[in-house]
Formats: C-alpha cells, structure tokens, sequence
C-alpha cells in the first residue's frame, strides 16, 4: 500500500457513496461511524497504520480501532498465527488447546505488581462481558452491593455495565438497570469539578472520595455498626472515551491507600489502556499500583479476535465454582494462538518503550501546535494515549464541540482519521499504533495544522 500518497481523488468517491446508501438503508443507525464522520470512508485494504478506501484513496488511520490495533492493521505475523490455528482446530467450547493453557500461563506472568504469579483468568470475548465478571467476582468474593466508579468513567454499554459508566444518554429510557452503582468525580484537572486547580487543590476529589466512606450517613460505610457495602472501586488509569483524562501522579497511589485501609477491592479497567499504548504493558504500572481485579481486552489479540479476559488474585478468582461462569466462544483456540503472539510481539519488539519515546514526540509537537491555535485549549497524554481538547475560548473553557467535528471530518477529507471524544464531544483521541514511525507522526501533525487552520478560519473569521 502506497503510504506517500494519501488521499488523491474526490471525496468521498462513488463507490463508498453507493455502500453508504446501501448501509444507510439496511444497518442499525445505533453505529457510530455516521455520526462521528457523516461521510466515513469504506475501507476495502489495510496495513500497518494506513487503510485505503474502496475508491483507491489511502488514510493515515490514528484510531486504531478503538484502541484494538496496538501492533496496527494485518500485522503478519498475528495473521499467521490465526491462520495456523484454523487449520488444527478453530471451535471446542467445552475442550480446551494447549494455547489456552500458553496464554492464561502469560498473562499470569505479565500481571503487574504483586498479581504476577499470584492470579487467576478468566477468558471472554468482549471488554463488556469482562467488567460484568470482575463485578460478579468482586460481590461475591466480598459478599456486598456496591460498585465505585468515576464520573466520565466508560465500562461498556450492557445492562450491567451502564450502572458503571457515567452517560445519561446510554441510560435514558433502559431502566432499570444494575443497582448499586454509585459514581464520583474524577480527576479531570482541566476541568474541577470543585472549581479548584491543581496542585493547590490538594486533591479534593480523593478527599470527597473519602469522605462519602467515613461518613456513616453517605450510606457507603458505618464503621461503628460493622457495616461496609461497598464491595469494589472500578477505574481506568485514563479516562479513555472521556477523551484520555490524564490524572495527578499521587491520585491512583491514593486510591489504594483508601481500597487497603476501608477493605475495598480495586478493579482497573485497562481495556483500552493496557497492551504498551501508556509506555507500560499496562497502564497502572505507570503508578506503581497493583489493582486486585484488572479487566484486558480490545488490544489483546492485535485486534485479529474478539477476545477478552478478566485476571484476580487467586483467592478472589476462586470463588468461581465450576460452571459459574462461562460463555461459548471465551478464549477460542484462534483468539489464544493470536493473543500469545501478541504479547510475545509486544515484549520482543519492545513496543511499550517505543510507545513512551515515539508518545513524548507526539504530546510534544502537539503542545506546540497549541501555541498557535487558539481552538486547542488543552493537551495532555501518557505514551501514545493522547488527548486534545478544544475550546471556543481558553478564559471561559467554553467546549467547542461542534469545532471538533469539524476538524475530524475536515481531517478525514485530507487522509487522516481521527476519533472524537471528552465528556462535551470536544476531544480528539490519538490513539495511533504503537508501530508508528517518526515521519508518520509529522505527516499527521502537517494535516491537523491545516484542518484546524481550516476550521479556525471558519470560526474566528467567519470565513
């Protein structure tokens, strides 16, 4: 695939135009590629970091898929792997391969901090279903109701999973759902939710935090009764469909000082954030905490599968009796051969190294673009997770978010895809392959700079 040319011809071309009519007619509008592009281009080849259009015109793809494609597009030697696989042995439910013995061996062996050695896994096909079993795991091993989650937090969108994840549009007109969930402000610093600014905030949210669990009548906790219903604090380390909210360095290591003293399981969902993206195999390493349940999916199998997996400490995992938990296509013979090589990928290549190196690069060249244009109010990131947050004005923080449509669909238009996100739509995701290169990054920074100067112009000048 030429990856000097990007796109070369109209857009969109007449035949997406005909298989977006087609899909426009025929397919749930539930989907979000309509919504977020208008006009999405319809990807007939991919490879690497760049997929190309059915009309011949080639993208700079900086989603990866949702975070899926940490080893880009068709890697080959992912492919191989699900391709030898399929020849022995592709489908047994109930009869295991010796490759799921290889994975659930590795990921116990990667695990982070005192985990390593010291787990147990359970094997599924989607992020959503992880997070329900690290719930289900948590109240039974703790035998009670309640399940901590942030504001801003996204877990999934299930039944189960919409008591977790903050979004009033998600839950309008589905109650009821799960009980039990009880929501808190994150650390979005940008943004305070108690108007503060750090670190002169002295990190009021984990004081909240704590004070809704000493306070008998917060309904969480009642220490002089003996009475604790809360039976976990579900986390991602950044934010991700909030827009990679970055939070301070002390809060995660706070987190669990507070889980350690109140007896409290903490569960990190490192759906999107694990597999190197954060310059660590996982991103909580990047604070030194170990979780007692984490949650691993999307990226797993290179985006090859659909496979996910839920890891606890042994004890915890145990509470699982035989038949407890399960589901038909949990940990495929493909979905381990593929997952295996993946982790072998991301250690021999050290790709988490290059992610922290290339990411400082990207975050940096980023903050620079700031300098010069006002739409850009904020940008924050950890390795190649990467957030951009616009603005109409910098004093006010007023969310540009129709700004920021604009500027992915404008973006599209010039061969760069991007993904919109944050908690008003005022986002940019850069979640780009951890397979990028130096001259790959340069090339999108050249087509932000101007699709924003073509959007600003729009804005500010009335053009």
């Amino acid at each position: 695939m030429e990856r000097s040319v990007l796109v070369k011809g109209a857009f969109p071309g007449p035949k997406t135009q005909k298989i977006l009519q087609e899909l426009k007619k025929y397919e749930s509008r539930g989907e979000i590629y309509f919504n977020n592009y208008e006009i999405p281009p319809v990807i007939s080849e991919a490879k690497g970091v760049y997929v190309k259009d059915v009309d011949g015109n080639v993208y700079l793809d900086l989603t990866s898929g949702f975070a899926a494609l940490n080893v880009g597009h068709c890697h080959p030697k992912l492919i191989e792997a699900a391709i030898n696989q399929m020849k022995k042995v592709h489908h047994t439910a109930m009869l295991p391969v010796e490759d799921r013995a290889k994975l659930v061996e590795k990921l116990s062996q990667i695990a982070p901090g005192s985990l390593k050695g010291n787990c147990k896994v359970q094997l599924d096909v989607s992020g959503t279903n992880a997070i329900e079993i690290a719930i289900k795991l948590a109240k039974l091993y703790t035998k009670r109701p309640i399940i901590i989650s942030f504001y801003g937090a996204y877990h999934g969108r299930s039944f189960g999973t919409l008591a977790v994840t903050s979004d009033a549009f998600w839950r309008a007109g589905v109650y009821p759902i799960m009980p039990g969930g009880v929501q808190v402000p994150y650390p979005y610093c940008y943004r305070c939710y108690f108007g503060l600014e750090y670190p002169n905030c002295e990190l009021r949210c984990l004081k909240f935090l704590e004070r809704i669990l000493t306070d008998p009548k917060c309904g969480l906790r009642n220490e002089k009764r003996d009475a604790n219903l809360v039976a976990a604090i579900l986390m991602e380390p950044s934010q991700g469909a909030s827009g990679y909210v970055i939070p301070p360095d002390e809060f995660w290591p706070g987190i669990r000082e507070l889980c350690d003293k109140y007896d409290i399981l903490l569960i990190d969902d490192e759906i999107q954030m694990g597999w190197g993206r954060s310059g660590k195999m996982f991103a909580i390493e990047n604070w030194g905490v170990t979780p007692d349940i984490m949650v691993v999916g999307k990226s797993m199998s290179g985006g090859v599968i659909p496979v996910a997996a839920t890891i606890a400490r042994t004890e915890i995992m145990d509470v699982f009796q035989p038949n407890h938990q399960s589901v038909t296509f949990g940990g495929t013979p493909v979905a381990c051969a593929v997952s295996s090589t993946m982790i072998d990928l991301l250690e021999e290549e050290k790709l988490a190294d290059r992610a922290e190196k290339l990411g400082k690069y990207f975050l940096e060249e980023l903050k620079n673009l700031q300098t010069y244009h006002p739409l850009i109010g904020h940008v924050e990131g950890k390795g190649l997770m990467i957030g951009m947050e616009f603005v109409r004005d910098r004093k006010t923080k007023e969310p540009a978010s129709n700004e920021t449509k604009m500027i992915i669909r404008e973006a599209i238009k010039r061969g760069l895809i991007l993904t919109i996100s944050g908690y008003y739509g005022n986002r940019i995701n850069i979640v780009a392959p951890l397979i990028i290169e130096k001259d790959e990054i340069d090339k999108a920074i050249e087509i932000l700079d101007e699709t924003i100067n073509v959007v600003e112009k729009k804005i500010f000048k009335g053009g």
